[in-house]
């Protein structure tokens, strides 16, 4: 379904701007200034328009499973409250805004414990950090001289896989380079750093406070006993986590960042799923041997580069990790992410990564690259949820909604995100419990877990 949006800018409280964009049938107008909301749609359904608010208002939507119904609305813009409730009617809904985050808006049919799904995430163009280049050099070359050579900036070095970042003053500097690099034969590989979006946060279960906290204990072992998950992702808070010994110290590779302790970040929320899947009653531990890793990629910033998430997975193995988490990731590939995935790979690394928020079967990496075990999210009877990407990248599916305990409250975290690092976590438990590698469990979950695309519907017959 095609949307035509109408964006009004306001720069005042007495100007405002407006203008179409996606000129299409559809359309949906937000006024960010007023907080009104105008719509005229026919013919559409609920998960598509609450999809197009999503778009346009930059909120993190969700909607009660079984709730999407046929949509035709037509009214003028008016206050949200009141727009709201005229196009969902018996819905109940939930708006939830504070200042600097985006507003998180759940609908559902009653009971507020119901467990809801985020609505498929926008297909965010592939960005590149400008100017940049990640670049594989040979042996023997000196990455501070060539860089030099290349009137470059030496942004950063991953000395133990000959990994420069670099930047140029502008693209015509940086294709020079590129092209002359590549006659020399100085490089294995020449790769644009990517970006990746900083995965969304988890949403406050209201009355979740019967949520058993995880009971599983910390096994005292030396460091060569431990069993440790590498989780690349943002920073994760220990305090107000369910048994933070499992935490061993963290690592940042972005820009030294301490996120507040009001809510928990997204790499706490997979650090705590994580746990979840460590204390799958399945295995029947009363105490573990396993650790997390936190590496945070992301600092402050709103993306991920592939060159910090290639640092973060080359620390984490350095320092032990076993099992590497990535709930992250994009619909672009990166060639260096991939050469430094299957590096470790080849060394008996354990990857597993998150498929992707969006009913498609576009691949999704850095989990579609061969090396990673694939990750998509199921209701809790089986089933594919309706965000979930399906594509025939895909290992293993498992539950997309996990609470998390934090600070005496509990949240909920949905997506292939808490997927994949659930199955991180049970990864752990197994390779643990039968004392095997965590590469000689891959084919056993994917057994036990695989995946089965949907069928596709039947077209109807006139």
């Amino acid at each position: 379904m095609t949307y035509k949006i109408r964006v009004i800018l306001c720069f005042s409280a007495f100007l405002c701007l407006t203008g179409d964009v996606f000129g299409a049938e559809k359309e949906i107008e937000w006024n960010s200034f007023r907080k009104h909301l105008g719509l005229n749609v026919q013919d559409s359904t609920l998960a598509e328009v609450l999809g197009g608010i999503q778009r346009e208002t930059g909120w993190q939507v969700r909607l009660q499973p079984g709730l999407n119904r046929p949509v035709s609305v037509k009214f003028k813009p008016k206050p949200l409250d009141e727009a709201l409730q005229f196009l969902l009617g018996d819905l109940r809904y939930t708006l939830i805004a504070r200042p600097g985050e985006p507003g998180k808006l759940e609908v559902r049919k009653g009971n507020a414990l119901a467990e809801t799904e985020p609505m498929a995430e926008p297909v965010s163009k592939p960005k590149v950090a400008a100017n940049q280049l990640a670049v594989i050099f040979r042996p023997g070359q000196d990455a501070a001289a060539l860089a030099k050579r290349f009137n470059a900036d030496l942004l950063g070095f991953i000395k133990i896989a000959n990994v420069a970042q670099l930047k140029f003053t502008d693209p015509r500097a940086m294709a020079a380079a590129r092209q002359a690099m590549a006659e020399l034969g100085v490089t294995d590989i020449i790769d644009d750093v990517h970006l990746y979006p900083r995965p969304a946060t988890p949403i406050l279960v209201a009355g979740g406070a019967g949520i058993l906290p995880i009971s599983l204990r910390p096994e005292e072992v030396d460091t060569k006993g431990q069993l440790i998950i590498g989780l690349i992702d943002t920073a994760v808070q220990p305090a107000g986590l369910d048994q933070p010994g499992f935490l061993l110290p963290a690592l940042s590779i972005a820009e030294p960042f301490t996120p507040p302790n009001d809510s928990p970040t997204h790499g706490t929320s997979m650090a705590g799923t994580i746990l979840r899947g460590l204390a799958n009653k399945d295995l029947g531990v009363q105490k573990s041997p396993v650790r997390i890793l936190p590496v945070d990629v992301f600092g402050a910033s709103a993306n991920a580069n592939s060159f910090n998430i290639a640092n973060g997975i080359t620390e984490a193995v350095n320092n032990g990790a076993t099992i590497i988490n990535l709930s992250l990731g994009g619909y672009q590939a990166s060639p260096l992410l991939q050469r430094i995935i299957a590096t470790h790979h080849n060394n008996g690394v354990l990857f597993v990564g998150a498929a992707g928020n969006e009913p498609v079967t576009t691949p999704h990496f850095p989990a579609a690259h061969p090396e990673v075990m694939a990750v998509t999210a199921t209701r809790p009877n089986g089933e594919l949820t309706a965000y979930a990407n399906r594509g025939n990248f895909i290992d293993v599916a498992a539950r997309g909604t996990h609470p998390v305990r934090f600070g005496k409250r509990t949240y909920a975290i949905t997506g292939t995100s808490a997927s994949s690092a659930y199955v991180s976590g049970l990864a752990a438990g197994l390779a643990s419990a039968h004392q095997k590698k965590p590469r000689e469990i891959r084919e056993l979950i994917i057994e036990n877990r695989p995946f089965v695309p949907p069928k596709p519907k039947e077209e109807k017959k006139n």
